[in-house]
C-alpha cells in the first residue's frame, strides 16, 4: 500500500525527493465486536518519502509551496490467538481504511488527513494469507515543502473483513481497528534535487522551428485556459449560492417504494443524460415545518442554515457551522478565528477587529437571541440550535435501546435526513476545519457503515426495494463508496432488470475506477 500526501509546487521538470527509511513493525489491535475478542495485526512500515512525483501517477505537478509525501507500508493477516484453532483460521481481505482513519501532524502540529483513492477490491484477494488488506489504498495529504518532521498516525476506525477456517472463508464480520498507532517520520534538511532530460525526436536543430511553435502554442492555450477555468469557476461559485438550499443529485434510476422520506411512487427509468445522474430525490419530500424558534444548521449536504436573516458571507456560514458542530461548550474568539481562518506557510492572519466584525455578521444573519454577545461570559456558544447531523445520532442512538422490529425504522428515518456529500458546497479556505478535525469523514465513515449494515439486514429478509433505496442514500453521502456500490449491485442483479443495470454501470463508470467497474460487473458472475 502507498500512503501519499498531496503537495503543491510549479511544474517543472526539477524533481525534489528525500527519504526516510523506517523499515519497522507495529502492532495494531483488531477487535472482533460479535465476540469480543482481540486479535493481533501487524502493520509493516518500509519508508517515506518526500516528492514532487505525482504518486497517483497522473504526471500532474503539484503547486507552488507543498509537496507529496508517500508511505509505504503493508498489513499481514490476523490470526486468531487461540491454540485450538489452526494455522489457517484467521480474518483478511478487510476494506481498506477509511480516509478518517488516517492523520498526519507536522511537527508544528499542523494537522492533515488524507483522500483515499485506488482502494482496492478485496473480494478475491489472491494473497489473502499474506496480506489482510487493511492498507491496500493510496492515501493523499497535504503538505507544506518546507516539512521535514512530523508523525503518521492510524486513529481508531472500522472495517469490515472476511473469517477463513482452513483457509476457507466462511463470512464476514465487522471489525474494530485500534489505535492511535503513531509512527514518527523525519526527514533530511535539503531535498534531493535531479533533473529530468525532455525527450527528444530526431537530431540537432530538425525539430527546433516545430518545438518553437509547440512552445508558443502552449503558450497561448494556457492564456485560454486561465481566462475559461477563472470563468467557469466564478460561475460555478454563484450557481452553488443559488442551489445552497437544494438538494444534491444522487445517483438512482427509480424511486423505492415503502422508502421513509420521498413518498412512493410507481417505479420509473430515465435515460442518463451526459453527466449520467439519473434521477434526483426532491428534498422537499423531506421538509419538515419551519421552528423560527429554533436555528437549524444541516450538513448532510449543502450547509443551510434555518432561519437565516440575508446573505451569509462563507466566513459567517463557517463560523455558524463550525460553532454548531462544537456545541458542548463556549468557544474564545482566538479558538474560533484559528480553526476559521487557519494560516498557510506564507498566508496572514486577519486582525482582531475583522473577527469581531465577522462575528457581529454571524449575530446578524442567525439572530442575538441564537449568538449572544460574549460579554460577561467564557466565550461564543450557540443558543437553542439543532443540526441533522445531531439528529442523525440521536436516532441511531435510539435504535440502539430498542428491539431490532423498532429500531429499524429508526435507523431509516436517519438514513433519511442524507441530502449528499457532507459540506458539498463548502470548500473554501474557511471550511478547512471541517476536514481537519475529520468531522466530514466522521459523518462519511458513519453514514456508510449504517447503510452497509442495513441493506445487508433487508437483504436477508428479501426487501431488495429497501436495500436499494439504503445503499442509494448512503452513496449520497459517499458516491464513491466501493463497498456501498457492491452490495447496490448484487440487490440490482436480484432483481434481473436489465434496463435498471444499464443505468447502474453508466452511472458507476462516472464515479468509480475502470478496475473497480470491472470487478462490479464481474460481480453477476459469482
Amino acid at each position: 500500500m502507498t500512503l501519499g500526501a498531496v503537495a503543491k509546487a510549479s511544474a517543472s521538470t526539477i524533481k525534489k525527493t528525500a527519504t526516510d527509511q523506517i523499515d519497522e513493525s507495529f502492532r495494531i489491535t483488531v477487535t472482533d465486536p460479535l465476540n469480543r475478542t482481540d486479535l493481533p495485526a501487524v502493520l509493516r512500515v518500509l519508508d517515506a518519502t518526500l516528492t514532487t512525483d505525482d504518486p497517483s501517477a497522473h504526471s500532474s505537478s503539484p503547486p507552488k509551496g507543498e509537496i507529496y509525501l508517500t508511505v509505504h507500508m503493508s498489513c499481514g493477516p490476523v490470526h486468531f490467538d487461540n491454540a485450538t484453532l489452526g494455522p489457517g483460521d484467521f480474518f483478511s481481505t478487510m476494506t481498506p481504511l477509511p480516509a478518517s482513519a488516517l492523520r498526519y501532524v507536522t511537527a508544528p502540529g499542523r494537522s492533515y488527513v488524507p483522500t483515499r483513492i485506488d482502494p482496492i477490491n478485496q473480494a478475491n484477494n489472491p494473497y489473502a494469507s499474506s496480506d489482510n488488506g487493511l492498507v491496500d489504498a493510496t492515501y493523499y495529504f497535504t503538505v507544506p515543502i518546507t516539512n521535514r518532521r512530523g508523525t503518521f498516525e492510524i486513529l481508531p476506525s472500522r472495517t469490515f473483513g472476511t473469517q477463513y477456517e482452513g483457509y476457507v472463508a466462511i463470512g464476514t464480520a465487522t471489525l474494530n481497528i485500534g489505535g492511535p498507532t503513531k509512527v514518527a517520520l523525519q526527514f533530511p534538511q535539503k531535498l534531493t534535487v535531479t533533473t529530468s532530460t525532455p525527450h527528444h525526436h530526431g537530431h540537432g536543430t530538425e525539430t527546433g522551428n516545430g518545438t518553437m511553435f509547440a512552445s508558443m502554442l502552449n503558450f497561448a492555450s494556457t492564456l485560454l485556459g486561465v481566462f475559461l477555468v477563472g470563468s467557469f469557476y466564478v460561475a460555478r461559485r454563484r450557481s452553488r449560492r443559488r442551489r445552497a438550499r437544494q438538494v444534491q443529485p444522487i445517483f438512482v434510476v427509480r424511486e423505492t417504494p415503502g422508502a421513509p422520506g420521498p413518498t412512493s411512487s410507481p417505479v420509473s427509468v430515465v435515460d442518463v443524460p451526459s453527466t449520467t445522474h439519473v434521477q434526483a430525490t426532491p428534498s422537499s419530500d423531506r421538509s419538515r415545518p419551519a421552528d423560527t424558534s429554533t436555528l437549524r444548521v444541516d450538513v448532510l449536504g449543502p450547509l443551510t442554515l434555518s432561519p437565516c436573516n440575508g446573505t451569509a458571507s462563507d466566513p459567517v456560514r463557517a463560523i455558524v457551522a463550525y460553532l454548531a458542530m462544537n456545541n458542548e461548550r463556549p468557544h474564545t474568539l482566538e479558538e474560533i478565528q484559528t480553526a476559521i481562518w487557519p494560516l498557510t506557510e506564507n498566508g496572514t492572519d486577519i486582525k482582531r477587529p475583522a473577527m469581531r466584525n465577522y462575528m457581529a455578521d454571524a449575530r446578524r444573519v442567525i439572530g442575538e437571541r441564537h449568538l449572544p454577545t460574549a460579554s460577561g461570559r467564557s466565550g461564543y456558544q450557540l443558543v437553542d440550535v439543532t443540526t441533522d447531523w445531531s439528529e442523525f445520532e440521536g436516532l441511531v442512538a435510539q435504535s440502539q435501546g430498542v428491539a431490532k422490529p423498532a429500531a429499524l425504522p429508526l435507523r431509516r428515518q436517519a438514513l433519511a435526513l442524507v441530502r449528499g456529500v457532507p459540506f458539498t458546497a463548502d470548500t473554501s479556505r474557511y471550511f478547512t476545519w471541517a476536514f481537519s478535525t475529520s468531522v466530514v469523514y466522521k459523518i462519511t465513515e458513519t453514514v456508510t457503515t449504517l447503510a452497509h449494515t442495513v441493506s445487508r439486514e433487508l437483504v436477508l429478509t428479501s426487501d431488495l426495494s429497501g436495500a436499494e433505496w439504503t445503499l442509494r442514500q448512503g452513496l449520497l453521502c459517499d458516491p464513491a463508496c466501493v463497498t456501498l456500490w457492491e452490495g447496490l449491485t448484487d440487490v440490482l442483479l436480484e432483481g434481473k432488470d436489465a434496463s435498471l443495470l444499464d443505468l447502474h454501470w453508466k452511472a458507476a463508470e462516472t464515479i468509480l475506477e475502470s478496475h473497480e467497474v470491472t470487478a462490479l460487473r464481474a460481480r453477476k458472475h459469482g
